[in-house]
């Protein structure tokens, strides 16, 4: 490799390489390597000093930890995996809910609000979940089916005329609830949470957006557009013009005295910094690491994380603002996740990423669909959903390709994952999984067959690795289900 040197500003010999760019980024490679290697094994939840300098680094000891464990000597192995994701710093602090049968065997809130854990994360917390709330706004809509309010198998323009416009005159509720309707974004630079808050002026602007398949059906995940779009439809059926989480807030709470589920401001402001716990992203330098580190390293059992999952295609999309996947994941009022945790925008009620709620309350609600929609305190609390309804939301209805996520998921009428291909190997192989996930990580979950409503939420929001959680959600998952399946005695 030829190397020069020539003279130095002002007359005289420089001392220093005269590199081309290529010869600059083949020299300083390895220390970029090393560089994101060391920074990498630190973990990614640490206070800046911690990962800078390997001053103040929290311990967890001992780690915050509140909550009940039932039949331990069988759940206790994902509650475990749980604290170690603690200790290892791949977490922060969260809760985890496992129900089985309609009773809670895990019920657990550990870890700090806070880098420095000095707040405990307790059971008075609660966590944004992104679109983990797609979950609750699927049930919801159920419930209007029952009431006879909505049909799945029609028009939008049949409860919103105005929405017949540009190519979308012949979409369908369930083409919306699988993200099939052509509305996967809504175009327009001026796009803000201010221009949200005029309710009139919003509604007739999604109802002209063109639709962008041109009125051919397509899946494109409407990651922030599906709950906007459901809200116009919902309140103009509903007889008293309620939204999504008016009626989550007026039915479900008040049906299920312990489920929390706030989708735009608290009744208390206080609770945003009393209650609500910050979310930590994932560090941009970690995630650089990750794309140049090839998985072997990242997964080595000596210098790396075993159950680390590759980065998601995503990443690469998100980078790019002009790519769909840009368009529909971060619009351009929300480039960054921690743009969609400010008040201003939850001020509008956007329930596809809004839900603030806990573990406990999503476990309940999928441990009743784990029921076929029936109460599991039957006497004291209605049935979420009546049988028939339960079946016909819950059918399977497409698996088509998606152009924003590039998966191919299997999804029933009411919009929730309906795979026996959850994670393709491993407990959860052949076990039939419906619900959703959120960006960051978490997960709400049922399994119909093995009787499992399942929820785990985090304030530390994790690399995208895959569209419906990361390696945290999945293994503690497939730590319940070998647990079920043991108890249950189907283990070979």
């Amino acid at each position: 490799m030829g190397v020069t040197k020539g003279p130095a500003p002002g007359g005289g010999f420089s001392p220093i390489p005269r590199f081309t760019a290529f010869q600059w980024f083949l020299h300083l490679l390895p220390a970029i390597i090393f560089v994101a290697y060391t920074y990498s094994t630190k973990g990614p939840f640490q206070s800046s000093s911690c990962i800078a300098f390997g001053r103040n680094c929290k311990t967890f000891s001992p780690l915050h930890f509140e909550g009940t464990i039932e039949r331990p000597e069988y759940y206790k192995p994902a509650v475990d995996h749980l604290k170690h994701l603690l200790y290892t710093h791949e977490d922060l602090g969260g809760s985890l809910a496992v129900f089985v049968d309609g009773k809670p065997v895990i019920d657990v809130y550990v870890g700090s609000k806070d880098l420095e854990g000095t707040i405990p994360y307790t059971n008075d917390t609660l966590q944004q979940v992104y679109s983990s709330g797609k979950a609750v706004e699927g049930i919801v809509i159920a419930r209007m089916v029952q009431k006879g309010l909505l049909d799945y198998g029609k028009k939008i323009s049949e409860y919103w005329p105005e929405f017949a416009q540009n190519g979308k005159q012949d979409v369908r509720l369930v083409d919306l609830m699988v993200h099939e309707s052509g509305v996967f974004y809504v175009d327009g630079r001026d796009l803000s949470w201010d221009s949200l808050a005029d309710k009139e002026k919003f509604s007739d602007r999604l109802a002209r957006q063109p639709h962008h398949f041109g009125g051919k059906t397509a899946r494109a995940y409407h990651a922030v557009s599906r709950g906007w779009y459901l809200n116009e439809i919902v309140r103009r059926v509903d007889p008293q013009g309620r939204t999504i989480g008016q009626i989550a807030r007026e039915e479900l709470m008040h049906d299920y005295k312990d489920v929390e589920l706030h989708y735009s401001h608290f009744e208390k402001d206080t609770d945003w910094e009393e209650r609500l716990s910050p979310m930590y992203d994932y560090p941009v330098l970690r995630i650089i690491g990750r794309l140049i580190l090839p998985k072997f390293i990242q997964a080595n059992k000596y210098i790396g994380n075993p159950d680390v999952i590759p980065l998601h295609p995503l990443v690469w999309q998100l980078i790019q603002k002009w790519s769909l996947s840009s368009k529909s994941l971060t619009p351009r009022m929300a480039p960054f996740a921690g743009s969609f945790r400010t008040k201003k925008a939850h001020a509008t009620e956007s329930t596809s990423f809004s839900l603030k709620t806990n573990a406990h309350s999503l476990a309940k609600l999928m441990s009743m669909m784990a029921n076929k929609g029936a109460s599991i305190n039957p006497g004291q609390e209605p049935d979420l959903l009546s049988a028939e309804v339960y079946a016909e939301a819950t059918s399977y209805h497409s698996d088509l390709p998606c152009t924003v996520t590039f998966e191919t998921l299997p999804l029933s009428r009411g919009g929730w994952v309906k795979s026996k291909d959850f994670y393709r190997d491993g407990p959860l192989k052949g076990v039939e999984v419906q619900g959703w996930g959120g960006a960051g990580g978490s997960l709400v979950l049922w399994i119909e067959e093995l009787g499992i409503g399942f929820s785990y939420v985090t304030n530390a929001f994790g690399a995208a690795e895959a569209v419906l959680g990361d390696f945290r959600g999945k293994v503690i998952l497939e730590k319940v289900v070998q647990a079920r399946k043991q108890e249950l005695g189907l283990l070979p």
